[in-house]
């Protein structure tokens, strides 16, 4: 992964394209100055050698080789050659050396031609080049001889060094100024793009609050407006998923189903309140983790890679064992996302209470129809009995005409608390029932003084223990009745000679309790579940023997919610039962 800054990178890039510029310069302008060096000193030598030919030839008649003067040339190569450290030497027109002052340090290359000619040549031994230049002596038509002039290249050279160095030195001074305008330059165009870069990577990380910086370079504005503009579209489409996300999450989070989404790998990826309370896991940490790990439920599993890989929903129910076993009801359908990997939403629907109801709905049309059959059955037996003939006997008829009035009745009390009950639930529903501040111990005496009679029948005593400031929410007539069921109830179940208590007191969770409690035969526990269940029965033959409609608990259940309040039972077979109405307190001041 690249780590080096942009201005590093102009920068280096520009100091090498100078280093090349300037390594070129200074390559051409030093062969361009030692050749004009190697130039000016062939120059010299020619000069020197042409003025010392003068000098040798300058008496000499025409066209004869002796007439070389060896002595003037003599003098004139020490008068050129000393100052110059050059040496001479003097050919005759036959290439023999008439004369020289070239010592022994100078090497001499041979050289012919009508013409001036320069030669160079390096001494391997001495490790130094020589120049040499030959001119002719005398007439250029007519030459006597040749001066050749020969010197080392030591101080030309040690000279254009000087000027190499001088050079050099004006190119890296040039070079160094170059590379800081560069880095300027690089800092220029690298800043807009760095801090352009730095608030790209603050938007990406959701910073959409930062500032785009603006620039004069037209690219970089460029660049600069589509990432405001893009800051723009971040903002608003993160607004949008937001507003979505919290849709989503208030429509699962109100879902009564549970909705879970997993991935192809079982992992889940979503999941709703409900789901998590079904199932008893934790919400937070149930994401990402695998659904088996989370739900340890084969039966769960299983269905859940059947809704993966079935291209349409699929259902099942499952029962989660526990103290409470439940049933759910599944639906999955398979999710297939743009990468292809797919996955499931499964709905968990707890139908519990629906099969609780549908098996209380089917109960009770089985019971309201046995408790009706029961007493018209028996009506039209004795009716037909009487008309085939039973009639005429006075014995007869009147014990059958009791019967039938018996059956009557128990066939309108069973109508007239079916319709009670209804009147009730009414009630319940509307929420509209007038409730007031009722003082209990009038309600307890007021049932004491209905249901004396009947308990001194079993020589029953009744007690109440209520303080008398004790207030409740209540509809007085609805509340009398259901305790009147409640001691009906006890004095029906208990033997000769116990007691039924009427207590009222307040609760500990500031509701008013009032309790019937009788010392009777007792419920077993796996009654008391389905006790206020309509036309249930414990003892079915007893019930009807004492001439109970089956619906008493049922009202005094539903009268009790009909105050905003609940019914519960406590209950030891063999020691009694005791029967507690919670009920609302009035509110303060009323």
């Amino acid at each position: 992964m690249p780590r080096t800054r942009l201005v590093w990178h102009l920068f280096a890039a520009w100091c090498l394209l100078v280093a090349l510029a300037v390594a070129a310069s200074f390559w051409l302008a030093s062969v361009h100055m030692g050749q004009l060096a190697d130039e000016a000193e062939r120059r010299r030598l020619e000069e020197a050698a042409t003025a010392v030919a003068k000098a040798a030839a300058g008496t000499a008649p025409q066209a004869t080789a002796t007439d070389l003067d060896a002595q003037a040339f003599a003098t004139a190569a020490a008068e050129r050659g000393g100052p110059s450290g050059i040496g001479f030497e003097l050919l005759d027109a036959a290439g023999r050396i008439v004369g020289s002052t070239v010592g022994p340090n100078l090497a001499v290359a041979a050289s012919g031609g009508d013409g001036p000619v320069a030669e160079s040549r390096f001494d391997p031994v001495s490790r130094r080049r020589f120049l040499t230049a030959s001119v002719p002596a005398g007439p250029a038509d007519m030459a006597v001889g040749r001066v050749r002039a020969v010197a080392d290249t030591v101080r030309a050279d040690a000279q254009l060094a000087r000027w190499q160095r001088g050079l050099l030195t004006g190119h890296l001074v040039c070079a160094a100024l170059a590379a800081a305008a560069g880095y300027v330059l690089a800092r220029r165009v690298a800043v807009p793009v760095e801090e352009l870069s730095r608030a790209a990577v603050r938007l990406a990380g959701g910073d959409v609050d930062v500032a785009v910086p603006t620039t004069d370079l037209a690219d970089l504005a460029d660049l600069a407006r589509a990432v405001s503009r893009l800051r723009e579209q971040v903002v608003e489409r993160g607004l949008e998923i937001g507003r979505q996300g919290t849709q989503q999450e208030a429509v699962l989070g109100s879902m009564i189903e549970g909705v879970i989404a997993i991935d192809a790998r079982q992992r889940i990826i979503g999941i709703n309140r409900a789901a998590s309370d079904l199932l008893g896991i934790d919400l937070d940490s149930a994401v990402t983790r695998s659904l088996p790990e989370v739900v340890r439920n084969p039966d769960l599993r299983r269905f859940a890679l059947t809704a993966i890989d079935c291209r349409s929903p699929v259902e099942d129910d499952l029962v989660l064992r526990g103290s409470r076993d439940r049933t759910i009801r599944m639906r999955g359908t398979a999710l297939r996302d743009l990468t292809g990997e797919g996955g499931a939403v499964i709905v968990l629907n707890d139908i519990t209470d629906m099969q609780r109801l549908e098996t209380v709905r089917r109960d009770f049309v089985a019971n309201v129809s046995h408790e009706l059959k029961t007493p018209i059955t028996s009506i039209k037996g004795f009716v037909e009995t009487l008309l085939d003939g039973a009639v005429d006997d006075d014995a007869d008829r009147q014990r059958f005409l009791e019967i039938v009035a018996r059956q009557a009745d128990r066939l309108s009390a069973i109508i007239e608390d079916l319709l009670a009950l209804s009147r009730i639930e009414q009630s319940e529903g509307a929420g509209d029932l007038p409730l007031e501040p009722t003082p209990l111990t009038q309600v307890l005496a007021a049932v004491a003084g209905d249901c004396g009679p009947r308990a001194g029948e079993k020589e029953i005593m009744l007690e109440i223990d209520c303080p008398d400031d004790l207030l409740a929410d209540a509809n007085p007539p609805l509340l009398e009745q259901a305790v009147i069921n409640l001691v009906d109830n006890a004095i029906k179940y208990s033997d000769t000679g116990r007691t039924v208590r009427l207590a009222g007191s307040a609760g500990p969770d500031g509701r008013v309790l009032l309790a019937v409690h009788d010392e009777g035969c007792g419920i077993a526990a796996e009654h008391l579940p389905r006790l206020f269940e309509r036309f249930y029965r414990v003892d079915r033959a007893r019930s009807r023997r004492l001439g109970g409609t089956g619906l008493g608990l049922a009202i005094v259940k539903h009268i009790a919610l009909a105050h905003g309040g609940s019914v519960t039972v406590e209950s030891t077979p063999g020691v009694g039962s005791t029967f507690t109405i919670h009920l609302p307190r009035p509110a303060a001041g009323a």
